[in-house]
């Protein structure tokens, strides 16, 4: 994915240098008291960037291979490859068509990134073939019901002094553009994200042969 792969050290930058970010404060935590795993356990990061939570879960003594569409990230998560991470293995793949082995993945995650790829069906459908029997898939996704791009906002109230979110098209399929590289000096790259209502996620995990066991809301840690 050519886009990925020319804004890669920025997004590497963003993620990587700051402690206090919502992955580090908010989805590490959370995502490895969900996942709990084990010395054995088998874990697929599917779109994993440059291995931030494919490190994390190696940590743990799991058996990790990382996967992404973009070769730069890929690179990158290989460069961070240390003798602490040695299970981890790296593959450039589109995350709908990996060709590993089947039924091979106790645990297979995705992170922030089912609303940046448009052929999610079939994502899904790879997810299910990926899975050993009785498997676990967990998804993390910015919550569509409040953060849809250009069809959201925040507002304040100043007689009630209530902070309100505004939202619109929640029930419709919209492909937005973005501006992927928000930094001033650079040629202006767009890319696009897709929103997709809870229901459409429900629906496709249901065709898929998926049974919910949870979901949950996480909040910002900060004010």
């Amino acid at each position: 994915m050519k886009g990925w792969d020319t804004v890669a050290t920025w997004y590497d930058t963003h993620l990587e240098a700051s402690p206090d970010s919502y992955q580090a404060k908010v989805i590490a935590p959370h995502l490895l008291r969900i996942l709990d795993l084990k010395k054995g356990d088998s874990v697929l990061d599917l779109a994993c960037g440059q291995g931030y939570f494919s490190r994390l879960f190696s940590a743990t003594g799991a058996q990790v291979r990382g996967v992404d569409i973009s070769r730069e990230l890929i690179e990158k998560a290989k460069q961070k490859h240390t003798e602490k991470n040695e299970a981890i293995v790296y593959t450039v793949a589109p995350a709908h068509h990996t060709t590993l082995k089947g039924g091979a993945y106790t645990h297979i995650v995705t992170v922030l990134a089912f609303e940046n790829i448009k052929n999610v069906d079939e994502v899904v459908q790879e997810i299910a073939r990926l899975l050993k029997k009785n498997g676990c898939f967990v998804l993390v996704l910015l919550h569509p019901a409040f953060r849809i791009p250009q069809h959201s906002d925040w507002y304040f109230d100043t007689k009630k002094s209530v902070q309100y979110r505004t939202v619109g098209k929640y029930l419709s399929e919209v492909t937005i553009d973005i501006e992927q590289n928000p930094f001033k000096g650079k040629q202006s790259l767009k890319t696009k994200t897709y929103h997709r209502s809870l229901q459409w996620y429900m629906k496709l995990f249901k065709k898929h042969g998926f049974a919910i066991a949870g979901l949950e809301e996480w909040m910002s840690h900060k004010k």
